[in-house]
């Protein structure tokens, strides 16, 4: 909207034709002189010139004056262009005696008043000019009465609907969600009967303007009934967005217990359609009602609850929420533990490593298993700090087994991508390892081919600088992934894993021997040790010592157990007989089968 208080005006002059160019900087000089003000022109000659002006911040324009003949713009193409860069900025077209058909169509499509070009002398000039402003100033007013909730200032239903139109759009171009969030008071009637309706709206306008200072200003809030709320939340990476919203709004509107003279704790009952992750095919209209039937669903629930509009969506999101949600608290209780895999010689079947597994046990004494925690501690950013918590674990473990007189062998912990690509991450893991006083060749780290390949430059820093410090490098599930010879030959690798997949179709016809085969060669070129996980039964450890597998892993052996356990099976495997073939934990408690 212009800020034309009398005394400066700023105008965008867009005129092709270098005679009426001057006459009309002459025309508004005189004015200038004549209203006793100051006017700032800035002329150009082409429509592409009238729109760089007009999307450049740093320009301020009351009014542009825009000639219809541009060389490049016909009819009344240039009016809409300049319109659609900026809709709030007055237009008066300039055009000739001939043309006045055509200005006259042009207020039709957002022109604010058309001047002939004989007509372009200081008073006609000035007056076109400020009634144009008036013009718009009141027709800007106009569309905000129209899309506006009068008690809160918040957007109305239509506006609102409008702007999830929108957003559905750039939804489907972007692969983004966006989300509807639709809430209302918890028990409003009662605070309308108990404290009369000034109160009421008190509320209302108090739950309005909190909302406004805490949400994004990527996010859009309405006012579309009585006590019933509505938020469009865009740009989210899936629906865990749409219940942080969520909470947010719950959170703020509980803050909200004093208004005017009444004190009250007030509550909101919420719920959410996601598109197009849920509602794929869902219009604005359809994503409103299905909100509301969520909100419904919440009220019918629990007063003050949230709900999705789709069932499994519903229970999976809040879980996940859940789970975030304890995570740091868990993390600082030492919820979070090690379970270890023996990893035994090929031929011998000595213990020469051991690869250690996060567990996760909750408060309630329940396992939530790695599939579901690890995803959900990369996305919370928590990752960073469970690996360093785990990895001071694995170096405290090392100590007690060496205490313990048993041998020195290598624990191999897995390893994020997220992890991969920190800067810091290399320093990180050493300083843990220095402060436990272990060697560092006792730590080895799993990373997978994909992990690798994500961020190829950093990635190969941090490596490098571990294996410099003697930390061992693998690289896990090989075989599943997309990594190239060449990268694997400048990587300073020193095991290779083989995907529990090509182990399990050994002995099968026409199975996957010539693949392990292959890749067993491929180690020895590059002068890496190959292990095969997944190994489950004595036929399928023969042949992968006969192929030349150097070790081997899996329930053949033993299942992931604690550090206790491990220790246990570890001392009475030294004591056993030379030669006796390998123990497996034929019985394993339901502890052990819920974490692995």
């Amino acid at each position: 909207m212009s800020s034309f208080d009398g005394t400066q005006l700023d105008i965008l002059l867009v005129e092709d034709n270098p005679g009426d160019r001057r006459l009309a900087e002459i025309a508004l000089r005189e004015a200038a002189t004549e209203g006793d003000m100051r006017i700032d022109i800035q002329s150009v000659g082409t429509l592409a010139d009238c729109i760089a002006r007009l999307a450049d911040s740093a320009n301020r324009f009351d009014a542009v004056l825009l000639d219809l003949g541009l060389p490049d713009a016909t009819g009344l193409d240039g009016l809409r262009a300049a319109r659609a860069t900026l809709p709030e900025v007055p237009i008066i077209v300039l055009t000739g005696n001939s043309d006045i058909t055509t200005a006259t169509e042009a207020l039709n499509f957002g022109a604010c008043d058309y001047l002939d070009k004989a007509e372009v002398q200081s008073r006609p000039l000035l007056r076109a000019i400020r009634y144009a402003i008036e013009r718009k100033k009141s027709e800007i007013a106009l569309i905000h009465l129209a899309r506006t909730d009068p008690l809160t200032g918040l957007l109305n239903r239509r506006a609102f609907f409008e702007e999830v139109e929108r957003a559905r759009r750039n939804a489907r171009r972007t692969g983004l969600d966006c989300a509807v969030i639709m809430f209302d008071v918890d028990r409003f009637k009662e605070v309308n009967d108990l404290y009369g309706h000034k109160a009421g709206d008190t509320l209302l306008i108090a739950i309005a303007d909190s909302l406004r200072a805490q949400l994004r200003d990527t996010d859009s809030i309405a006012r579309v009934g009585g006590d019933e709320f509505a938020v469009l939340a865009t740009h989210l990476n899936g629906a865990d967005g749409a219940i942080d919203a969520a909470e947010k709004i719950s959170t703020t509107v509980r803050a909200i217990t004093t208004f005017g003279r009444t004190n009250l704790e007030a509550t909101v009952s919420i719920g959410i359609a996601v598109f197009p992750t849920v509602d794929t095919d869902a219009d604005a209209d359809m994503l409103l009602t299905h909100a509301d039937v969520a909100m419904y669903k919440s009220k019918a629930t629990k007063r003050g609850s949230i709900s999705f509009y789709d069932n499994d969506m519903d229970a999976r999101v809040k879980v996940q929420h859940e789970l975030k949600r304890r995570m740091s608290g868990d993390i600082a209780a030492d919820r979070f533990f090690l379970h270890y895999q023996p990893i035994v010689d090929a031929k011998t079947h000595e213990l020469i490593g051991v690869e250690a597994l996060a567990r996760w046990r909750d408060a309630d004494g329940q396992f939530i298993p790695p599939v579901d925690f690890i995803p959900l501690a990369e996305e919370s950013g928590l990752i960073s700090q469970l690996s360093t918590q785990l990895l001071a674990q694995a170096c405290a473990n090392i100590l007690r087994w060496q205490n313990a007189g048993l041998p020195a062998v290598g624990v191999s912990l897995n390893i994020s991508p997220i992890e991969c690509r920190s800067p810091t991450f290399a320093l990180r893991l050493i300083a843990v390892i220095e402060k436990s006083g272990i060697s560092p060749e006792l730590i080895n780290i799993e990373l997978t081919e994909s992990s690798i390949i994500q961020d190829i430059e950093m990635t190969k820093r941090n490596l490098d600088f571990l294996k410099t410090y003697g930390v061992g490098i693998h690289v896990d599930d090989f075989g599943t992934g997309y990594s190239s010879l060449s990268i694997l030959k400048d990587l300073p690798l020193d095991v290779l894993k083989i995907d529990r997949s090509f182990v399990n179709d050994l002995d099968k016809e026409g199975g996957a021997e010539p693949i392990v085969q292959a890749v067993v060669e491929l180690a020895r070129k590059l002068n890496l040790k190959i292990v095969a996980e997944g190994v489950e039964t004595e036929e399928q450890a023969a042949i992968l010592a006969s192929i030349g597998v150097d070790h081997l892993q899996g329930y053949y052996f033993s299942r992931p157990v604690d550090a206790e356990q491990l220790t246990t099976l570890w001392t009475r495997k030294l004591s056993d007989a030379a030669g006796e073939s390998p123990q497996l934990i034929q019985s394993p408690s339901v502890e052990q089968k819920v974490a692995v």
